[in-house]
């Protein structure tokens, strides 16, 4: 959080947070709690070829040594294009860009892929997205995850959700890799759990972090 960044978004995902439903009509469904604040982005994705995908002032900014993060949606379901793309922008833009990926562990990365990656950002989905359990916890890719230099991102808005994290990742994953972010995808939303989920993360020894581009820009993209 605070580092210059460049975020590629890539359409698609395995997941709809919000609850099936969602991306039709903006409201909450299956129970979620929170809704995924850019399907309206990654819903209208459009292919386009590797020197057209940044435009002249990213490409600056990674050349003055920004990150470049690769989100979406879900960027694994893309992995051989992401890997190209990596590549890609090693031999013309910045060879030692640091290069970080967004992803909800769902997906097991390839090892083409784990050697393009500086830093995986992993936020596992749990049953306040909306979402199964079944589709959302995948272990064997967390295990795997973990052993990588990897930080993971837990929704938190109660204590129900807390104890999911504790149930299922807790036995599997490093706890100083743990961060805790209040759910909601606007200021007003956040407001309503941060003090909850900071009191959490501190009473637990765990990292906190808070959603800046919201506290700043409250509910937009492209900043």
């Amino acid at each position: 959080m605070g580092i210059p960044s460049v975020f590629v978004r890539l359409g698609g995902c395995n997941l709809m947070c919000g609850g099936m439903g969602t991306q039709f009509d903006g409201e909450l469904h299956n129970d979620a709690q929170w809704r995924c604040d850019t399907i309206e982005v990654w819903m209208k994705a459009q292919s386009k070829a590797f020197d057209q995908v940044l435009p002249k002032d990213c490409v600056e900014a990674i050349k003055n040594n920004a990150h470049l993060i690769i989100t979406g949606g879900e960027p694994t379901m893309q992995q051989k294009a992401v890997v190209e793309f990596l590549r890609y922008v090693r031999a013309n833009i910045n060879e030692y860009v640091f290069v970080e990926i967004e992803t909800n562990g769902t997906i097991q990365p390839s090892d083409d892929l784990l050697y393009q990656i500086d830093l995986f950002n992993c936020s596992p989905k749990l049953s306040n997205s909306g979402n199964d359990v079944e589709q959302t916890f995948k272990p064997d890719v967390i295990a795997n995850l973990n052993k990588k230099n990897t930080i993971f991102k837990f929704v938190i808005s109660n204590e129900e959700d807390w104890n999911e994290v504790r149930t299922l990742y807790w036995p599997i994953v490093d706890k100083q890799k743990i961060w805790l972010m209040p759910a909601g995808e606007n200021q007003e939303l956040i407001s309503k759990t941060k003090q909850y989920v900071a009191e959490l993360a501190r009473d637990n020894y765990l990292n906190f972090t808070t959603r800046l581009h919201i506290e700043i820009w409250n509910q937009k993209t492209g900043v």
